[in-house]
């Protein structure tokens, strides 16, 4: 069965949406509600996927191990407290409001992660 997704194509995703998303808050383009929602989340989902990608990365090169399901979870779940903490310390010190679409936005960028690395590692999670 050929692969829908690697985590490789989401971390370039990731990579250049975050990008684009830097370079269109600098225009007009933020005027228009619906768009100034979705670059207000977007460097979320982008950041999520593009961290996920090298954390994975790192972990295969460091340990000269297989990233399996549980490495991905485990990795997931420090991205999205990460992202919680940066939330609470934007609100706390930042005098930045507390935005619960972002913790959401990263929440769902991981769920997507997790969901299409567990399609294309399922023969990687049956071995014991």
């Amino acid at each position: 069965m050929k692969k829908f997704l690697t985590t490789k194509t989401l971390g370039v995703i990731g990579a250049i949406s975050w990008t684009g998303t830097i370079i269109l808050r600098e225009t007009t383009l933020n005027s228009i509600q619906v768009l100034n929602f979705i670059l207000g989340i977007a460097p979320n989902i982008a950041a999520a996927w593009l961290f996920a990608f090298l954390m994975e990365i790192i972990y295969s090169a460091l340990l000269k191990r297989k990233f399996k399901i549980k490495d991905a979870l485990a990795i997931s779940m420090t991205i999205w407290l990460l992202s919680l903490g940066s939330e609470i310390i934007h609100d706390l010190f930042l005098n930045s409001p507390f935005d619960i679409n972002d913790i959401i936005a990263t929440a769902f960028a991981l769920i997507i992660f997790l969901i299409i690395f567990y399609l294309n590692n399922k023969d990687l999670n049956t071995e014991v």
